[in-house]
């Protein structure tokens, strides 16, 4: 690809170079040096985002670099990718994930090193980089769930699609950090109009110069010389859906990491739904396990996106911590001896206290309110001291977050020793969600995977970990032991927790509209 090839549209390269800020004059000049490594940065995209390399090519390639086969491996067991199943090798993650995966966490990687050439914009354009990821994700999951006939090409055209943006923040980074705080829509004509203001022309009509000048492929230059009005509606044939699922996936991250408003947000879902046609319900289910899996790409490279990048998804479920009711300290339970606990009531009223737990489920209106009637009847009705709800963000499913505990006072600091990430604060929990039922740690002193926050606070004998899930969805889990050792959970315990838990998951996916 060489950085001045002829252009079919010299007239627009010439009267962007004319109209462009003065600071990005020097990105149309041959002599500057930013060109070089932005040229490496395409030429990376398409040379392994759209490549034909095949799966056995590709993990060789992998198993080549000990840091590339931990980035895969670890991608392919997250819950995001993997819910149900633990993948040891490279050969069966290359085919687990898909070669569009698979090149998108090579891609990642590679341009992550790039970025160490330059560290006074590292940050600034390993967002955009990651912005990328996330869009060519989105893009990818839509692609595939309207039957287009080149995902491949939808993955590598969404990371081409930021290329003005990496010229910008490069070469400007004042001026790029101006674009980003404008609040108005991606899609709207009033964007292009804040645009013009800060760097003279809108990005797009910029990013089309620059890739007429540098020789990108045609299907690239169409983007972004695409008629956004005329997508506004249902796609017609693979060239409409192409374009509508690039400029729409690329809004709709946008709003969500930018400056843009409420407003804006929902404006670029309905465009990528009325596109694409899909009923409500389904596109979300699809934003979010695109979002959820460009997380763990973004991971896989090193990369970190900032939190209030986040501000517009929809705010993570809530359980009440006030349970209308007092729960033993951590040291009265300590202090009490095994033998002298009492029976519970499900072992002395067991008819009685099932009925109870199925009139509580049934009356439970949302999921909230069930995982806490749940969380209530284990720890007063089974006989479990303690008893903790820790749930996955949805957008990032290899974060835990503790939401509700009962039998410490206070909660705080055992709750916090259940959050961070499951592939590296809580392996021993990954494991566990993949199981297909309760498990019973019998000796919680040889598991030594999981936070040493988590053993040391808990201070557990033995205890029960069991995954939620919503069909074959993970959301979280239920922690419950009988409190701090010498106390140990047995047979009797074990079986009135998968009594109560089972009656919860069936009232859990009817709720859900699954049963």
């Amino acid at each position: 690809m060489s950085v001045f090839s002829l252009s079919e549209e010299p007239g627009l390269v010439t009267a962007v170079r004319t109209h462009v800020h003065e600071n990005l004059k020097s990105l149309f000049d041959s002599a500057n040096p930013c060109l070089p490594a932005l040229e490496k940065t395409c030429q990376k995209i398409l040379s392994l985002a759209g490549g034909l390399t095949g799966a056995d090519e590709l993990a060789q390639l992998v198993s080549r670099d000990p840091a590339l086969t931990c980035k895969v491996l670890q991608v392919a067991n997250s819950i995001a990718y993997s819910p149900h199943h633990v993948i040891n090798s490279v050969p069966h993650a290359v085919t687990w994930l898909g070669l569009d995966t698979v090149r998108s966490i090579v891609t990642a990687a590679q341009l992550v090193e790039q970025l160490h050439d330059m560290p006074e914009r590292q940050q600034l354009v390993g967002d955009i980089i990651g912005r990328a990821l996330v869009v060519a994700v989105h893009a990818n999951e839509l692609g595939a769930a309207v039957n287009h006939s080149a995902t491949h090409q939808l993955f590598g055209s969404a990371m081409l699609y930021t290329v003005g943006d990496l010229a910008i923040a490069y070469q400007a980074p004042t001026l790029y950090r101006s674009i980003l705080s404008v609040s108005s829509s991606p899609l709207g004509v009033s964007r292009e109009s804040e645009e013009i203001k800060v760097i003279g022309v809108s990005r797009r009509r910029f990013t089309q110069a620059l890739a007429h000048i540098w020789g990108l492929p045609g299907h690239i230059n169409q983007l972004f010389a695409a008629d956004v009005d005329g997508l506004h509606g249902h796609w017609h044939g693979d060239r409409e859906t192409f374009q509508g699922l690039i400029i729409g996936c690329a809004a709709l991250v946008e709003a969500k990491m930018g400056a843009a408003s409420r407003p804006a947000l929902e404006e670029a879902r309905g465009f990528l739904q009325k596109g694409t046609g899909l009923p409500s319900q389904v596109l979300g289910d699809i934003l979010v396990r695109a979002m959820d899996r460009g997380h763990q790409l973004i991971r896989s490279a090193g990369m970190f996106w900032n939190h209030k990048e986040q501000c517009l998804e929809p705010p993570k479920p809530k359980v009440v911590m006030s349970v209308g009711h007092s729960s033993p300290s951590a040291q009265t339970v300590s202090a009490q001896p095994a033998f002298q606990k009492k029976p519970s009531p499900v072992e002395t009223r067991p008819l009685e206290t099932l009925q109870a737990l199925q009139s509580c489920l049934h009356e439970a209106k949302d999921l909230n309110a069930l995982l806490g009637a749940l969380v209530r009847a284990l720890h007063r009705d089974a006989g479990f001291d303690r008893v903790a709800l820790a749930l996955l963000n949805p957008h990032d499913t290899d974060q835990l977050v503790g939401r509700l505990l009962l039998g410490i006072d206070p909660p705080g600091p055992h709750l916090t020793s259940l959050n961070g990430s499951l592939g590296h604060d809580h392996p021993y929990f990954l494991s566990l969600l993949k199981q297909p039922g309760p498990t019973l740690i019998e000796d919680w002193g040889k598991e030594t995977q999981n936070s040493s926050s988590f053993l040391h606070l808990w201070n557990a004998g033995s205890g029960i970990v069991a995954p939620l899930r919503i069909g074959t969805r993970p959301i979280g889990l239920i922690y419950s032991d009988c409190g701090p050792r010498p106390r140990t959970v047995v047979a009797k315990d074990y079986q009135a927790f998968q009594l109560f838990f089972s009656q919860a998951t069936l009232s859990m996916n009817r709720l859900a509209g699954v049963l």
